[in-house]
């Protein structure tokens, strides 16, 4: 909701943000009973957040022992810290896995956050990988209850232009919206924009290992401007490890975005294969995220691929980082109707020859991996003896035929703003920047680059709520 003029002008705390790690920031903040603004720049609240899948990294909770798992934290850090590499902040890392299970999964429970389901993605030891109902739109709903339940004003399409200081400390934040220019005066200020994965030109400045590529999609929040790294840096805040930069290998073109530079993420089809540009197959489809599937695809002529499926699972795929093709309750039929019939990436056939052919491949490679593929199927293998897939619940590809084109998608900053163990914004020198905050995307999740090169899924949503609880806590026991 938006605040009027005659809202008051001076707060213990102003967060700038309104996603998962701003709210959590304000909740910690308004129940020990400190005055709190939330600022958004854009329209609607939630920014990235909404759009999350928010399946958490949590370890030793009630759904994995209601199942049998037996997690903890030292396995969870050792997959943590194999995945990230070197320049994975195991000290952050290990506070997040020690203490997920209450701050995050227990504190939503309380909230009425209810966990539906666990997988185990590449990399995680056991199934550790917990998928609330609703997903982040409903995370968000609930957090914005319960900010307002406590009297935080939350204001919308308001802009943060300029840190104010005194004395070398924070004062305050002098903002832009509808009403014009104004300045808030705060004892504390909590930037918690998220990352700048919505600029391409943003992603590529930073990441040079990028710029070769014929074409990178930007994923994530089209709101994700890099407002907040703007606004740190021009007050000498660190910046650290911007260059790693999380990929998914199954973007594809939004349509609806006239830029082209705009992706959309696909996901819900069963049985899918996916063929490079000489018509093979080239990976274990399964193994979709960002580490190995990325770089699969990587590697492959052109950076690009085809991913097939039979056509009549269409009204089964979901399309992520567009709210306006789908939702947590399912694809809007409408709107997916319309991205089958402009996507200038879709193409379709009567079995494998006839899609080769409208989609540029060659055909008698095409005919051969997916006959191949079939073959495997039909034979009662547990995997595919090309990749190793796992063929349980697969079916034959035939039929008509669907084909969608991939190419990377920059999806998450796993690096950001140096913090402090609470959260305190950092100089170059290590020094805190006094009355300054940071948590969430903007902070690499959590301290700047919790995560390394590398992320295990699952280690983005739920440290950003943590850190964002971590700086409204810090900032409200030293108001006391």
């Amino acid at each position: 909701m938006n605040t009027s003029r005659s809202t008051p002008h001076t707060f213990d705390l102003v967060v700038i943000g309104s996603g998962v790690a701003g709210l959590s920031a304000a909740v910690e903040a308004a129940e020990a009973g400190l005055t709190v603004h939330v600022l958004e720049a854009a329209d609607t609240v939630g920014g990235a957040s909404v759009m999350s899948g928010a399946a958490c990294f949590i370890v030793d909770t009630p759904l994995q022992r209601s199942q049998g798992i037996t997690d903890s934290v030292g396995l969870a850090l050792d997959d943590w810290g194999r995945m990230g590499g070197p320049t994975a902040d195991l000290e952050w890392a290990g506070r997040y896995v020690a203490d997920s299970a209450r701050e995050v999964y227990q504190w939503l429970a309380d909230l009425g956050i209810e966990w539906q389901a666990l997988d185990q993605p590449e990399g995680n030891s056991v199934p550790r990988w917990h998928v609330p109902i609703g997903w982040g739109r409903r995370i968000v709903e609930v957090l914005e209850g319960r900010v307002q339940e406590l009297g935080v004003a939350i204001r919308t399409s308001a802009t943060a232009e300029e840190l104010c200081f005194s004395a070398g400390r924070v004062t305050g934040v002098r903002i832009r919206s509808a009403e014009g220019v104004e300045t808030l005066t705060a004892g504390a200020v909590a930037v918690c924009t998220g990352g700048f994965i919505g600029r391409v030109e943003k992603v590529l400045k930073h990441a040079p290992r990028l710029r070769d590529l014929p074409r990178v999609l930007a994923g994530g929040s089209p709101t994700a401007a890099g407002l907040g790294h703007d606004l740190l840096e021009s007050c000498g805040a660190h910046f650290t490890h911007l260059d790693h930069i999380w990929v998914y290998p199954y973007g594809t073109p939004d349509p609806s975005d006239p830029s082209g530079a705009r992706g959309l993420g696909i996901r819900g089809v069963t049985t899918e294969i996916w063929l490079n540009t000489e018509g093979h197959r080239f990976h274990d489809e399964s193994l979709r995220g960002g580490f190995s599937g990325t770089n699969a695809l990587l590697a492959q002529p052109e950076r690009t691929a085809w991913l097939v499926f039979p056509a009549a699972e269409a009204d089964r795929v979901m399309l992520i980082d567009n709210e306006y093709y789908g939702t947590p309750a399912g694809p809007n039929p409408e709107a997916m109707k319309k991205y089958w019939a402009e996507s200038a990436h879709v193409r379709t056939g009567e079995g494998p020859g006839e899609l080769a052919r409208a989609a540029g491949l060659p055909e008698e490679a095409v005919i051969g991996a997916v006959g191949a593929f079939n073959a495997a199927v039909r034979s009662g293998a547990d995997k595919d003896p090309l990749t190793g897939r796992h063929l349980a619940g697969l079916h034959e590809l035939t039929g008509e035929l669907a084909a969608v084109q991939l190419f990377p998608m920059a999806q998450k900053n796993l690096g950001g703003v140096r913090t402090s163990p609470d959260c305190e914004v950092l100089t170059a020198s290590g020094e805190p920047i006094q009355g300054l905050y940071a948590a969430g995307e903007v902070a690499g999740m959590a301290g700047g680059h919790i995560n390394g090169r590398a992320a295990l899924e699952g280690t983005m949503f739920g440290p950003c709520l943590y850190s964002g609880r971590i700086a409204g806590r810090t900032v409200a026991r030293r108001s006391r």
